[in-house]
Formats: C-alpha cells, sequence, structure tokens
C-alpha cells in the first residue's frame, strides 16, 4: 500500500475509447511514453502510459558553473507513469512519480478530494486545512497540525472563508482498506491517501469513495460546502463582462494574482512560467506578472479577455523549463466584484457571492455554541434573583469543588493596575472559566463576552496574572483548591439566563449578542474551548 494522489475526471466515457481520447496523446508520442491495456488483470476498463523525460543537462548545472567555475553536464532522468481507469460509470487517473503531470488538468473534477475529505474524516482530528480568504486579493492561510485538532478551533470565518484543501485521520475500514487502524487523507481536487496494490482491493477502494462522495458531509464539516458557486448563467455572463473590462483597464486595480491550491506545493521548486493565452506563448518569466496576463489577453481579437482566460494556462517550471504543473490562467487571479448592491469574488476560476449563507452561517454557528447537553448542571434561576446571589446560591448547591464563586473579584496586573479584571463568576471543577450573566437586551452579554475575551488571553500571555489568579483561587476557596502554577485556561463556559423566562436558543438570542457570541468564539476557540449553557427560570 502507498500513498498517492488519486483523480476523478469528469467528461470522460468509463470505456476504453474514454480513456483514449483523454490522454494527451501527443505529449505522449513525443516523450516515447508506451501504453499498456491492464483491462484484464484489473477487471475494468484501464489504460497505463509509463515512460521518462529526458533531461539532457540539469538546470542547477548553470548555477553551479556560474558560482565554482566548474562546469558540470550531469543528466537528469524522471520516470512517470499514468493510469486511467473506469470503475463502474466513473473515470480515475493516478500518477506515479512525474505521472502527476500527464493527469489531464481539463477534466479533473475540481471538488472530489475535498468531498470526500467532508464526509469522511473525524472533525476531531484535522491536520492540514488551507482556506481563501474572499476579498479578492489572493490571500491563503494554511494550518498544519500533525497531531489533529478540532475543526473548531482553527478558526475558519465560515462566512468570509473559502476551505480549498482539508486534511485529517479517519479509520481505514472507513475506506474500504482492511483493518481499523487510524490512516490519513488530504483532499482538494485530488485525494491523497493510501493506494492498495491488490487490484481487488484497490477496486473496493475506489467504489468506497463513490458511496462517500453520495453521503452527506459530517455535521460539523457541512460548512465548508456552505458556499457554492455562482450557478446562474446570466449573472456569471454579467460577472465575466465586468471582468473584461477590468482585465483591458490597467488602471483598474481590483485584480489580484493568486496560486491554485493545488498547486501551491510546487513552489518552492518553481523557477520560472509559462503564459499561453491565445495562440503565443509568454516564456521564461522569473515571476508571474499580471501585466503579462493583460497584454496576452488584450491583443485576443477573436474572444473575450475572460474567455481567452479560460482557455489558455500558465505552467510552474523548474529547471530547463520542465513543466511542474499547470492550471488554466483564469485560476491564477482573483477580483472583488459589485453588480448592483451584491459583492462577487472570483476564486480558482469561479465566481462566488459574498455574504449569500450569511444568515445561515450565523444561525449554524450558534447552534453548535448553544450546547444541548451541558458539561456542568447549573442550577434553574429563581424570579428576581441578582446576579451575585444566584453565584453564591450555585456555589452553595454545588460545592465549591464544582462551582467556586468568584464574583466580584479581580486580578491586578501591570495592564490592568486601576480595578483589575475579573476573570470569571465561577471556577469549574475541571479548572473551566464559569460566566454567568442575566439578561434582557444584547448590550448585558456583549460586555460579558468582552470582559471574557480579555480574561482569557490575559491568562494566557501574561504569567504574572497567572500566578495572581491561581493565588485568588487558594484563598477565596479557604485552601480547598489550588491550581498548578503552570495551568493556563483550556475551557470557558457562558452560563446565559434570559430574564424574559424563554430558553436559550438561536431564536431567541438577542441578534448583536449573537454576532458578538461569534466572534468572541472564533478568536477563543483557537486556544480554549468555548461553551455555551443556557440557565431556565426556576418553576
Amino acid at each position: 500500500m502507498t500513498v498517492r494522489t488519486l483523480y476523478r475526471l469528469t467528461g470522460v466515457n468509463p470505456d476504453l475509447d474514454g480513456l483514449l481520447d483523454a490522454l494527451p496523446t501527443e505529449q505522449l508520442d513525443e516523450l516515447q511514453f508506451l501504453p499498456s491495456f491492464p483491462e484484464e488483470y484489473l477487471g475494468c476498463p484501464a489504460i497505463l502510459v509509463s515512460g521518462h523525460f529526458d533531461i539532457p543537462k540539469a538546470g542547477w548545472c548553470g548555477e553551479v558553473a556560474q558560482l565554482t567555475g566548474v562546469e558540470l553536464t550531469l543528466r537528469k532522468l524522471e520516470t512517470a507513469a499514468l493510469l486511467l481507469i473506469a470503475v463502474d460509470d466513473e473515470v480515475y487517473a493516478i500518477g506515479f512519480d512525474q505521472g502527476y503531470r500527464l493527469v489531464p488538468n481539463g477534466l479533473k473534477d475540481p471538488s472530489f478530494g475535498l468531498r470526500v475529505a467532508v464526509r469522511a474524516i473525524d472533525p476531531e482530528l484535522v491536520h492540514d486545512i488551507v482556506r481563501r480568504s474572499l476579498t479578492g486579493r489572493g490571500r491563503q492561510d494554511a494550518t498544519r497540525a500533525p497531531s489533529g485538532l478540532s475543526i473548531g478551533s482553527v478558526g475558519i470565518k465560515q462566512h468570509a472563508e473559502l476551505v480549498r484543501e482539508l486534511g485529517g485521520q479517519l479509520r481505514a475500514s472507513g475506506l474500504g482498506l482492511p483493518g481499523n487502524r487510524p490512516i490519513r487523507i488530504e483532499g482538494s481536487a485530488g485525494l491523497r491517501l493510501p493506494i492498495p496494490t491488490e487490484p481487488e482491493a484497490f477496486l473496493a477502494c475506489i467504489r468506497s469513495l463513490a458511496k462517500i462522495c453520495a453521503a452527506e458531509p459530517r455535521h460539523d464539516l457541512a460548512f465548508i460546502e456552505a458556499t457554492q458557486p455562482v450557478a446562474d448563467k446570466t449573472t456569471i455572463a454579467d460577472l465575466d463582462g465586468l471582468l473584461d473590462e477590468a482585465l483591458l483597464d490597467s488602471s483598474d486595480t481590483s485584480i489580484s494574482l493568486a496560486v491554485p491550491v493545488d498547486l501551491s506545493p510546487l513552489l518552492p521548486a518553481t523557477g520560472a512560467y509559462t503564459i499561453q493565452i491565445g495562440n503565443a506563448t509568454i516564456r521564461g518569466r522569473d515571476h508571474l506578472n499580471l501585466a503579462d496576463i493583460r497584454y496576452r489577453v488584450g491583443v485576443q481579437h477573436d474572444t473575450t479577455p475572460t474567455a481567452a482566460l479560460r482557455a489558455g494556462t500558465v505552467t510552474m517550471c523548474g529547471a530547463n523549463d520542465d513543466p511542474l504543473g499547470q492550471a488554466p490562467a483564469i485560476k491564477w487571479i482573483e477580483t472583488c466584484l459589485t453588480r448592483g448592491s451584491s459583492h462577487y469574488f472570483l476564486m480558482e476560476g469561479q465566481w462566488y457571492e459574498s455574504g449569500v449563507d450569511y444568515l445561515k452561517t450565523i444561525r449554524r454557528q450558534i447552534e453548535e455554541l448553544i450546547t444541548p447537553t451541558p458539561s456542568i448542571a447549573l442550577p434553574a434561576w429563581r424570579k428576581g434573583e441578582h446576579e451575585r446571589n444566584y453565584n453564591l446560591r450555585a456555589q452553595a448547591e454545588l460545592g465549591r469543588r464544582q462551582f467556586l464563586c468568584l464574583d466580584r473579584t479581580s486580578v491586578r496586573t501591570e495592564l490592568h493596575n486601576h480595578n483589575g479584571i475579573e476573570v470569571c463568576d465561577g471556577y469549574g471543577p475541571a479548572g473551566e472559566l464559569i460566566c454567568i450573566k442575566p439578561a434582557d437586551k444584547a448590550a448585558p452579554l456583549s460586555h460579558q463576552l468582552n470582559q471574557a475575551l480579555i480574561a482569557v488571553q490575559t491568562l494566557l500571555f501574561d504569567a504574572t496574572a497567572r500566578e495572581r489568579f491561581n493565588t485568588l483561587v487558594t484563598e477565596t476557596s479557604g485552601g480547598t483548591r489550588s491550581v498548578p502554577p503552570s495551568t493556563r485556561p483550556h475551557k470557558v463556559i457562558f452560563g446565559i439566563h434570559l430574564k424574559n423566562g424563554q430558553q436559550l436558543t438561536p431564536d431567541t438570542l438577542f441578534p448583536f449578542a449573537q454576532i458578538a457570541l461569534i466572534s468572541m468564539a472564533l478568536t477563543l476557540r483557537q486556544d480554549v474551548a468555548v461553551e455555551v449553557i443556557g440557565i431556565p427560570t426556576e418553576n
């Protein structure tokens, strides 16, 4: 079993003729790659092409000669193989060694790998995530966590960022692989995973992937697919027209360069770019230049600039202009355009409308924060009860080991040296910081959320604050509780009581408080867990 990247191809007939049509035959003939037809061995239509890229002189030989005066003529030989296989009604491609260069870019299903990942991996064991910001500025952020972390702690702005690559852990049996050991996969356009080398196991794995693609996404990962590209053809045509105007206007600064996510790993080895737009080619650029792209689309007279971008390509090259990876030219630019009162972003060659799922995103995140199964059983609120009295009663009923009342206590630091900061209202059994607030409007909750944010960040980054807070816990508990000096906050619990007697839900929580809660949680959850508990009124 070896780790390979599997692609699903679209627009290819799942038979031998369809596989042959999908191959870049002219390139293969020029390279003298040899075809094989393992259909009988695999039990389904398949083509394997293999050969090598022969580079007469390694590209870095010139650098060595210029630096040392020693002429080197080292030959570079790179092997490659590409397997195309039709399983049931779908066609898949696997590259071996340099064979990934031969996978037809225009036929790749751009969502295949990511679609599998959001349906298969454990949301609590995310290893890699790459997202693109909906700004039109080509910004790409990557989070790598070899030990795995919860998707909620990544800090994704669900209505302002698009996840383009997701890697994580799942059980082998979930992919139809033998055993139940944990394995890792990474999904974007392609899916990187351990591929069985036994034909029967290989086909079983592919069929398992097809079933996964047809299933619903994991609940905690469903937001990744919530933002979909614009599908209305009229809107797309209008946006393409606006992009045409921006491309032809050299003073327009709304267009930025971007790197397709699935090609970003090739950046360190890239020394030059080749731009093919129309019937001419620009070679040997040591960096990608927007002016070159604008020039090429501007001289096309039988098509529009945007259509020329969609038909053109940009290739990343290594030594001796050796191609490393290629994508349609449209995928190398990003922009933000306005149509009426709506904002649209071009990303990876597709248009997205800003904020189209904003309200759904807010509700989804609030639903995730308000837990139906509280980790701590806070007592119900008595009618007319003041917050201070509630906190003291919670301590009396639950005991100091479960809820140590720290209401109206403060910790002074160099930054907060006047009145200090109130860290929390209660200290939980496992060191949770419990913040209690009754409210009949959003303002008290917003104040509480900001106060908690300041308190947690102070304890995380100020050693003196941690020391003084630990002393406060010991003194307030009468020595019954103590905190190790190295302890850092790991969880914040918000206990919210609605004074109107309603149960706390996404429908009853005040709208401004929802925004404040999500903003606070987005920041805090990168370091600590966040839980929201609704405190009911006592009958």
